[in-house]
């Protein structure tokens, strides 16, 4: 690690000419400002390559080339808090590298998170006053190693040029504009740049956001009553971008693609649910209007020309095209699903057709919300926010290998504690703190988590200790989690918390000074089992009497006789069971009141972001899988197969009976904890509470909802565990096979 940033000593930040506006002149940023390209060319040694690796940091966007050879599939680096750290990725081009002859090094600058738009999310947060923002830059070394053991590098410095691209506007929110009809010359020489602030680091192992997945449009459809728009059916609802070609369409025309998740009675795109936010500073500006997902191609009238907008991501099932004057045909457009390049780590499939449905949704909306961070959602806010990892970061687990991903995110979340010592609600942090757990006025402005996202920290956590075992994460994360433990006990040393967020987006909603307490308990216990795994007892034993004592708060302010938590709503009742907040002597009137109160909705959940999850884990640990399955394939609103009915290809972001209307997105992950119960209950791979990298799992599947089989497998750091189960009389077969060094608990 110390060679590689010793190399990288020699690179230099470089940019082109562009130069952002001035910050007071609002309406500037929305200009065409054309995009910059810088370019190296170098002579490489006469011999035979053997290996050659160029070494990249971007903080915006940045797309590749190698003697015109495209090196990565999507043009979207790793974004971190950049003030802290940039991450460093590694491209193995020894297939692109030419030796003995000329070759030429090129990278495309865009934006990304480092250089946005003054944005008004929901006319508040104005991200770029937060987030740190420069000019589009690289600092980049190539590496070249020949057979004969000499070496070669080439760095980013003042030697390089620098040119004017095609691409006119790029916004990671709101699009794309590119002429076609520019050409890329005029070179001239590059400048050197301060850059971010922040520390490069290696990326390592973190994964690469690749294209994931491509397919041809389902179908394309004219707009009832108008010429020349239409719509074309990309067919499932994904995050990325796409390929368009376009065939006939004069020089100077331009060609505008509006994408959105839904449509409108009027056959036209309903582009709201993933619009970023207003174009408008109230108190500076005027209003220019929403910001919408839209690209804009302008033709240089050759006959056939492909648009594939890469300084950009959306999310989007159709795309309104407008501009073209005959129809297009589906085979025109393609999509490109990009995620990070994680590997597949499970397996579940099962006998009924509508929860491999379910199941394949779920995926789709995970995927979509891997870039770079873990989102809530990949086209309006693209945040990492903590309370969507600390509901899903298990079903996330039960699917693919997280690892890297996941220590990337959590050191971010560091990162972002490392000044005050408190945790934010997004990593990196964009200036959003709703019911921050200590007020902006003690913290110079700074917005911190509310406490059901800062919980996010330690789940994540312990899902990095239980399923991979990495205690390297922990001994790095740990004195952060007591630094934050210490700041807030002795801010409120009565526990006093103040009101949380709480258990967003819940049809009947828990108090939030009720959830807000249970995840102090939360953050206490696990901090106190991650004391006890690295040997320090004295620590553990403190925070769990802590702990203990929050519980006691709880139940002299929220537990009433016969088991009633509060009102009793689901969620209550669920806070209270799932993290062990009551006395013993209460808990099965307190679970006979949730089991009543499902039924009483027909069999249907009334949770919300975090009470979905404990549902379904704690009816099916405490020998009710059965109800949680009744739940889980419950067919009207609210409930998982309503979603499937009116048609969703991802997850939306409420449980309302009417389509998911413009205040919320069509692909959010939060709901899908459900993913974790498929693998843990119905396939019946249970990585127990203790276990450290697997080395204790339970194996006990349940034939839930009419299924009459399952299968699958779950990867581990021992190995891969498989089962599969059919009912037979009655009764299950199970076949199982799990590696050495496993315990299989109970058996």
């Amino acid at each position: 690690m110390n060679g590689i940033v010793l190399l990288l000593a020699a690179a230099e930040w470089i940019a082109g000419a562009y130069v952002p506006p001035a910050e007071t002149n609002l309406a500037a940023f929305f200009m065409d400002a054309p995009n910059d390209v810088v370019r190296r060319t170098f002579t490489a040694k006469a011999g035979s390559v053997r290996r050659a690796e160029w070494r990249v940091a971007a903080p915006g966007m940045r797309d590749l080339h190698v003697n015109g050879a495209r090196v990565s599939s999507t043009a979207l680096p790793p974004w971190t808090p950049y003030r802290k750290r940039i991450l460093e990725e590694t491209f193995d081009v020894t297939a692109f590298v030419k030796a003995g002859v000329p070759n030429e090094l090129r990278v495309e600058l865009g934006n990304g998170w480092w250089n946005l738009l003054p944005l008004k999310m929901w006319y508040h947060y104005d991200m770029r006053a937060i987030l740190p923002q420069g000019i589009p830059c690289v600092k980049a070394t190539l590496e070249i190693d020949y057979a004969d053991g000499s070496r070669q590098t080439v760095e980013t410095d003042g030697t390089w040029q620098a040119a004017e691209g095609r691409i006119l506007k790029n916004s990671i929110y709101t699009g794309v504009k590119e002429d076609a009809r520019r050409t890329v010359d005029g070179w001239r020489a590059a400048r050197t740049v301060k850059g971010p602030e922040g520390r490069v680091t290696p990326a390592g192992d973190f994964p690469k956001t690749s294209v994931v997945g491509r397919w041809k449009a389902r179908s394309v459809s004219r707009i009832p009553g108008v010429e020349g728009k239409w719509v074309v059916d990309m067919g499932v609802n994904c995050a990325g971008t796409y390929r368009a070609t376009l065939r006939g369409v004069p020089a100077g025309a331009e060609v505008k693609f509006r994408l959105g998740e839904l449509m409108n009675t009027d056959g036209t795109v309903n582009v709201m649910t993933a619009v970023a936010g207003q174009i408008k500073n109230p108190k500076r500006g005027p209003l220019f209007g929403i910001a919408e997902q839209c690209d804009t191609w302008i033709s240089a009238g050759v006959a056939e020309a492909v648009f594939e907008p890469r300084m950009t991501f959306h999310c989007f099932r159709y795309i309104q095209v407008e501009g073209l004057e005959r129809m297009p045909r589906p085979d025109d457009f393609e999509m490109l699903a990009w995620s990070a390049d994680v590997k597949e780590a499970a397996h579940f499939e099962c006998s009924d057709a509508r929860i491999n449905q379910l199941h394949a949704v779920c995926r789709r909306t995970f995927r979509s919300n891997m870039q770079s961070v873990q989102s809530d959602c990949p086209g309006r806010e693209k945040f990492g926010y903590g309370g969507d990892l600390a509901c899903t970061a298990e079903s996330f687990r039960c699917n693919w290998a997280m690892q890297a991903f996941y220590r990337k995110m959590l050191r971010d979340f560091l990162d972002e504690a490392e000044g005050d010592g408190l945790f934010t609600e997004t990593a990196p942090y964009v200036g959003i703190g709703s019911r921050s757990v200590i007020p902006p006025g003690e913290t110079g402005g700074r917005e911190v988590a509310p406490m059901g996202w800062a919980v996010g920290v330690p789940v994540l956590l312990d899902v990095l200790v239980r399923y991979d075992g990495d205690l390297d994460a922990l001994r790095e994360a740990y004195p952060a989690l007591m630094r934050y433990i210490g700041i807030l006990s002795a801010r409120y040393p009565e526990d006093d918390i103040p009101q949380c967020l709480g258990d967003w987006i819940a049809v009947e909603k828990a108090d939030c000074g009720l959830s807000c307490l249970a995840h102090w308990h939360e953050f206490l216990s696990k901090t106190a089992k991650f004391a006890r795994i690295l040997g320090r007892a004295s620590e553990a034993e403190a925070l769990a009497r802590h702990a203990a004592r929050v519980a006691a708060k709880f139940r002299a302010k929220y537990v009433k006789g016969g088991g009633l938590v509060n009102d009793g709503k689901q969620g209550e009742q669920l806070f209270a069971l799932y993290h062990g907040l009551l006395d013993a002597k209460d808990v099965p009137a307190a679970y006979a009141r949730l089991k009543r109160d499902i039924a009483d909705h027909g069999d249907a959940l009334t949770t919300g972001i975090f009470t979905t999850q404990y549902l379904f884990e704690y009816l099916s640990a405490h020998g009710d899988a059965a109800l949680a399955g009744k739940v889980a394939t419950h067919e009207g609103a609210p409930g998982y197969f309503f979603l499937l009915d009116r048609g969703a290809t991802t997850l939306w972001e409420d449980w309302f009976e009417k389509p998911c209307h413009n205040s919320y997105s069509n692909c959010h992950p939060m709901f899908g904890s459900v993913e974790q119960w498929f693998v843990r209950y119905v396939l019946g791979i249970a990585v127990c509470d203790d276990a450290v990298g697997c080395d204790k799992v339970r194996i006990a599947p349940h034939a839930v909802a009419g299924l009459t089989w399952a299968s699958g497998w779950l990867d581990t750091p021992k190995g891969r565990i498989s089962v599969s189960w059919r009912l037979e009389n009655g009764r299950l077969a199970v076949e199982k096979s799990v590696p050495a060094g496993i315990e299989v608990m109970g058996e």
